[in-house]
């Protein structure tokens, strides 16, 4: 019985991991809440190539910046995770102001380089490599190493 059901759980990791499909798209097929936030945030920048991503579950964007910076949008346009490579890190206006407010009073000499968030957390990177968890509200949970 264990070993039909490994079978059949590497039978579908092998499935999934086949049915992926990566595609260069045109800013316009981007869901208008990207489009949105890319205009809006990163109006400075200049768009090196969009990616979509499709496999069996889901759909992502990956918008990546002739810096190398990236920002990653689930299906809906939403963004899921924000690398910046150069200037003087992530917008604020791009993130929660409560996890703005602080970084700001914690680590006034440094920003964020990097930030993801799923539907429990958000993670930040700073640039002097310190990694930040908040809540999903912007409440800190901790420091991580």
């Amino acid at each position: 019985m264990k070993k039909i059901a490994l079978f059949a759980i590497m039978a579908l990791a092998l499935v999934s991991c086949e049915s992926q499909e990566r595609i260069a798209v045109d800013f316009n097929q981007l869901p208008a809440e990207a489009q949105s936030f890319v205009k809006t945030h990163f109006s400075d920048k200049t768009i090196s190539i969009i990616f979509h991503d499709k496999d069996l579950f889901d759909k992502d964007y990956e918008v990546i910046f002739e810096d190398t910076s990236n920002v990653d949008f689930n299906k809906k346009g939403e963004w899921t995770e924000i690398e910046v490579k150069s200037g003087t890190g992530i917008p604020h206006a791009a993130m929660p102001s409560a996890i703005v407010n602080y970084i700001t009073a914690k680590h006034p000499t440094t920003f964020a380089i990097k930030i993801s968030k799923d539907r429990r957390d958000y993670e930040v990177e700073l640039r002097n490599g310190i990694d930040i968890i908040f809540d999903k509200n912007g409440n800190l949970i901790g420091y991580d190493d």
